[in-house]
């Protein structure tokens, strides 16, 4: 099945948050009330056929988040990854895209704590989708090269991870096939997800990565909101349904929102939020989001 595409719907700071840094977003703090006082959150265009409906993704920080997790006290655990054998198994343009940043969470979840075995493992693994998906130029030899170099560099090893998917969101836009991006995106915010569960469990303090997990609602509600935009078959309309079913859990979370102040920036195309809001996730909440997580994630990894 191939996505039917929405010329440039995501934008390049979405793509590479979502897909390299969803992992980050499940990192580890204090408590399970969420407290924001700002939000920078990119726009992403949408065409005519939608109304030109204006959707915002959150843009976390990878250094700093990535950061942040590995502080919670968390231990690097290769069983979470999603096993490399499977690259050569996906057959339909779905799963391969899915798979990818699947892929490219996982990257990121061994650069950050230093693993260059599957950081070269991965990124191998990553090519291989990229090279089906037809995206190939962006693992180029020359960035390999430099990975190689730098692979005992975690920020280094971070940026150019950065730079392999940002480069693969253009070409796919180029490529009028920008809808794949959706899928991209889906995989890695599932993998984010369902690796932010299994770390809340091993963690003893664990309330700020439950802080984290709570304030991913937002970006659930956008990546719902860009895959309802495509054109549906019955893969997407499940994956859909699936997503909309953590959707109802974190909407039974109690939010409590101060006024929030916008201010955007044309030249940056970024709009800032300014103002709080308190989310909180119950532990009986948590359970059937990672339950869910892992259900999702179990089906997208399938070969």
């Amino acid at each position: 099945m191939i996505f039917n595409p929405i010329k440039k719907l995501i934008g390049k700071a979405a793509f590479v948050s979502a897909i390299v840094f969803a992992f980050y977003s499940c990192g580890s703090g204090t408590n399970d009330t969420v407290k924001e006082t700002t939000d920078s959150l990119a726009s992403i265009p949408v065409p005519d056929t939608a109304k030109k409906q204006n959707v915002f993704y959150s843009i976390p920080s990878p250094i700093q988040l990535g950061q942040f997790l590995k502080r919670s006290g968390a231990s690097y655990d290769v069983k979470v990854l999603n096993p490399l054998d499977n690259a050569s198994k996906y057959s339909s343009t779905t799963k391969k895209a899915l798979n990818l940043g699947v892929y490219g969470a996982d990257l990121s979840y061994s650069a950050v704590f230093n693993q260059t075995q599957e950081i070269q493992s991965y990124l191998n693994g990553s090519k291989k989708l990229a090279e089906d998906l037809g995206i190939s130029n962006s693992f180029s030899k020359e960035t390999i090269k430099r990975m190689e170099t730098n692979i005992a560099n975690k920020d280094s090893v971070l940026q150019i991870i950065s730079e392999i998917f940002l480069n693969s969101n253009e070409s796919l836009k180029d490529n009028d096939q920008s809808g794949i991006s959706g899928l991209v995106i889906t995989g890695g915010f599932i993998e984010g997800l369902y690796v932010g569960t299994r770390v809340a469990k091993t963690v003893k303090k664990n309330e700020g990565i439950i802080t984290r997990i709570a304030e991913l609602k937002g970006s659930l509600n956008n990546l719902i909101t860009i895959l309802s935009l495509e054109k549906q078959d019955a893969d997407i309309a499940d994956l859909i349904n699936d997503l909309k079913s953590i959707k109802e859990i974190y909407d039974e979370m109690v939010v409590t929102e101060s006024k929030a102040v916008a201010k955007a920036d044309t030249t940056k195309k970024t709009m800032t939020i300014g103002g709080s809001a308190h989310y909180s996730l119950s532990k009986e909440q948590l359970e059937r989001i990672t339950a869910k997580a892992e259900s999702i994630r179990t089906k997208i990894i399938k070969p």
